[in-house]
């Protein structure tokens, strides 16, 4: 079952192109891994929203994501340098949907 993992992060607004490289180098990772299926970041258009980049990925399972956090993550992300990042990470299962088309 398909399994929407949301990755929120408090980025400093002086920090976006540090902080988008280092996500670049840890989503090329996992890209690699077997059940990763997409995913698209986000930034906020107010620079001073407490979570300015959101990750939204879709994974083919949940034990694929949670295979994919392995030591060559755990490696990438574990540097000092991304203390300075808080993150908030979760598995999504969907409850609800809706579309425009929907309400007309």
């Amino acid at each position: 079952m398909v399994v929407t993992f949301i990755n929120a992060f408090e980025v400093p607004a002086d920090a976006d192109d540090d902080f988008q490289a280092r996500w670049q180098e840890v989503n090329h990772y996992m890209r690699t891994k077997p059940g990763y299926l997409d995913h698209v970041l986000h930034r906020s258009v107010s620079p001073d929203a407490r979570f300015r980049f959101v990750n939204v990925a879709h994974w083919a399972s949940a034990e694929d994501w949670r295979a994919a956090h392995d030591e060559g993550f755990r490696a990438l992300v574990g540097r000092p340098e991304w203390a300075r990042y808080p993150a908030t990470p979760a598995v999504f299962d969907p409850v609800d949907s809706g579309s425009v088309e929907q309400v007309r």
